[in-house]
C-alpha cells in the first residue's frame, strides 16, 4: 500500500551514508563539453552536501569547482571516458523515447538513466564513471542529470489536477483491432512491498524472486510489471534462492532518475523488442500520514519478434489514500491515465495496462477506466486490456511472498486478423 516514489527512510539513510563516504572521481583530463556539464552540476552540489551533513565532501566538492573552473578555462579536450563526442539533446521527450525498431543496441536513451548499478550489458547510473562501464550514450543522455535528477526531461509533465482536456480515443479507438495470427501473451502484475519484504525481511529468502520463477514454469510471462519494486536487479539476487535465469531471460526499465522509481516493466527478451518507452505525473496523494509525493505511470510499446504483433504495456502505483485517487480525485486520474493510452497507443496495439491502483472496483478512478478498458480482478491490483471477453484464457492469484499484495496473472490470446 506504501509508496514507489523512493526508497524507505532506512534505505535514504544508507543511501546518505553512502554518499557522503562514496569518492567521486575528479578526472585532469576531460572534454571541454563535458567539463561545462561537470562545473555546474559541481557548484550547486557542494550546496547540497551541506544541506544533507556531509561537510567533508561539500568542501572537497567546492574545490572540485575551483580546479573546474581551471581546466574548463585551459580547454582539455581529451575524454577519460574514451567515448566519442556526443551533443547534449535538447529535444528529448519526456512523454515518449523512440527507438529503431529491431535496433537490440543496449543505450541509455533506449532503456533509461538509473540510480542503482543494474546487471545490463552497460550502465547507465553514475556509477559506471568510476566503474569504467558507461554505456556509449550515458554522457550525453544521463550525466547531466546525476546532480539536478528532478529536471530531467524523461520525467514526463505534471499538469496538476486539470486534466489535459477530452479524452480522444487512440488510432482505431479503443478495441483491440486484430491482425495477423493469434497470439497468447502471459502477463504478471506484483507489488512486492519492498520497504518490508527486501529491507526488514532482509529480502525473505529471496521470496519475491520465488513467486515469479516458480509461477514463471513451465509457461513464462511475457510481460511483468512490478509496483513498489525499487532496483529488480538486487531486489531479484537476495540470499536463500537462485533465479538468475530471470535476469537472463528478462529486460528490466524502471522509473527514471528523479522521479518515483519503484514501477517497473519487465520483458520476455528472446521473444519481445523495445521499440519505445515514457512515463507521466497522473496523480498526487493527500496530504497526511500517506502522502508520499506525486504517482507517475510508465508506458512502453513491443513487438513480437516472430509475428511483429505490437503490444502497448502500462504500469501504475496508484495515489493514496486508497480508493480516493489522491488529491485530484478519481476521474482526474483515470482522464490523466487514458490521455497516456490515447495519446502513446499506436493502430494495432494490444493494451494491456496493470497496477497496484490503490482503488477498488467501485472507485471512480476504476469505474472510468472501465467504460473503456474492460479489467479483469476484484481488488485494488488489476489488469485493464482492450481485448474482447473472449480472450481471457485464464487468470489467478500467486503467492505474495511476504508482501500485503499476491501477485496475479493473466493469460491473454490477442485475436487474428487483417487490420482495415
Amino acid at each position: 500500500m506504501s509508496t514507489d516514489t523512493a526508497p524507505s527512510i532506512g534505505a535514504r539513510e544508507v543511501e546518505k551514508r553512502n554518499l557522503c563516504t562514496e569518492v567521486v572521481p575528479l578526472h585532469t583530463v576531460e572534454d571541454s563539453s563535458f567539463l561545462a556539464t561537470r562545473l555546474v552540476s559541481s557548484a550547486t552540489t557542494a550546496t547540497t552536501w551541506r544541506r544533507l551533513g556531509c561537510k567533508q565532501v561539500a568542501l572537497t566538492t567546492a574545490l572540485a569547482t575551483l580546479v573546474l573552473c581551471l581546466l574548463a578555462h585551459l580547454g582539455s579536450i581529451r575524454s577519460v571516458h574514451s567515448m566519442s563526442e556526443l551533443p547534449l539533446r535538447s529535444d528529448v521527450s519526456g512523454m515518449e523515447i523512440k527507438v529503431a525498431f529491431g535496433n537490440e543496441a543496449f543505450t541509455c536513451a533506449k532503456y533509461g538513466c538509473l540510480d542503482v548499478r543494474s546487471l545490463n550489458a552497460c550502465q547507465c547510473s553514475r556509477f559506471c564513471v568510476k566503474e569504467g562501464n558507461c554505456c556509449s550514450d550515458y554522457k550525453a543522455v544521463c550525466a547531466p542529470w546525476v546532480w539536478r535528477p528532478k529536471q530531467n526531461p524523461r520525467l514526463g509533465p505534471w499538469t496538476g489536477c486539470h486534466p489535459l482536456g477530452p479524452i480522444t480515443p487512440p488510432p482505431g479507438g479503443w478495441v483491440y483491432l486484430p491482425r495477423g495470427q493469434p497470439l497468447e501473451v502471459r502477463v504478471l502484475s506484483y507489488n512486492p512491498e519492498w520497504w518490508h519484504v527486501i529491507e526488514q525481511l532482509g529480502g525473505n529468502g529471496n521470496s519475491v524472486a520465488k513467486v515469479v520463477s516458480d509461477a514463471a514454469r513451465p509457461r513464462p510471462f511475457d510481460f511483468i510489471g512490478f509496483q513498489e519494486f525499487y532496483d529488480p536487479w538486487f531486489g531479484l539476487t537476495r540470499p536463500g534462492f537462485d533465479a538468475s535465469w530471470l535476469l537472463k531471460k528478462y529486460l528490466f526499465i524502471r522509473g527514471e532518475i528523479g522521479g518515483p522509481v519503484g514501477t517497473v516493466i519487465g520483458f520476455r527478451n528472446d521473444t519481445w523488442t523495445l521499440i519505445s518507452r515514457g512515463q507521466r505525473f497522473i496523480a498526487e496523494d493527500k496530504k497526511g500520514n500517506t502522502y508520499f509525493g506525486k504517482r507517475m505511470a510508465m508506458w512502453a510499446r513491443f513487438a513480437h519478434r516472430v509475428s511483429g504483433k505490437t503490444v502497448f504495456m502500462m504500469n501504475h502505483h496508484g495515489p493514496l489514500p486508497s480508493g480516493t485517487g489522491g488529491v485530484c480525485g478519481g476521474i482526474a486520474t483515470a482522464t490523466n491515465l487514458l490521455h497516456i493510452v490515447a495519446q502513446n497507443a499506436k493502430l494495432g496495439d494490444a493494451v494491456i495496462f496493470v497496477g497496484d491502483f490503490n482503488a477498488v472496483p467501485g472507485s471512480q478512478t476504476v469505474q472510468m477506466l472501465s467504460a473503456r478498458l474492460p479489467h479483469n480482478f476484484p481488488g485494488i491490483d488489476n489488469v485493464f486490456t482492450n481485448l474482447p471477453a473472449s480472450a481471457v484464457l485464464s487468470k489467478g492469484n500467486l503467492a505474495s511472498g511476504g508482501s500485503d499484495h499476491p501477485g496475479i496473472t493473466v493469460l491473454l490470446k490477442l485475436p487474428g486478423g487483417v487490420l482495415p
